[in-house]
């Protein structure tokens, strides 16, 4: 999430390499470079090759949701349990109705926060303006 924030701030200003994205996160460049590979097949980065290449976002921020990375990254989440005994049966399907709709609904609050919500409010919560000047009058 934090290299689809970078990339979302870089919006508009052209690609940015993995070796920026890393150094700017405190991140391996190679595990960034399998996600970065990751998101590409999935759509939401696109990659520039040559000098001045690196990654940018697929589409706008506002257009890509945090479900949507985390199927991308992760893949479907399922909820997966064993054979149970008789005696376990019963408790075993009442747990797992409990974490298939707390997986709904955290699927489906994660479908409606946007890279552009992150970037709002890492924006927010950051003491530094969005500008790196500072104009003196």
């Amino acid at each position: 999430m934090r290299a689809l924030v970078e990339l979302a701030r870089a919006a508009g200003r052209g690609p940015v390499s993995a070796a920026m994205i890393a150094k700017q996160q405190g991140l391996s460049v190679a595990y960034l470079e399998q996600l970065l590979h990751r998101l590409k097949r999935g759509g939401i980065v696109t990659s520039v090759r040559g000098p001045k290449g690196g990654y940018r976002l697929a589409r706008e921020a506002q257009q890509i949701t945090i479900g949507e990375v985390v199927r991308t990254l992760d893949g479907e989440v399922t909820v997966h349990h064993g054979k149970a005994s008789d005696n376990h049966r019963h408790a075993q399907r009442i747990i797992h109705a409990v974490y298939r709709c707390v997986h709904e609904r955290l699927a489906h609050a994660l479908d409606e926060v946007t890279l552009q919500d992150l970037c709002d409010e890492a924006q927010a919560l950051s003491d530094e303006p969005e500008h790196r000047y500072v104009f003196y009058i």
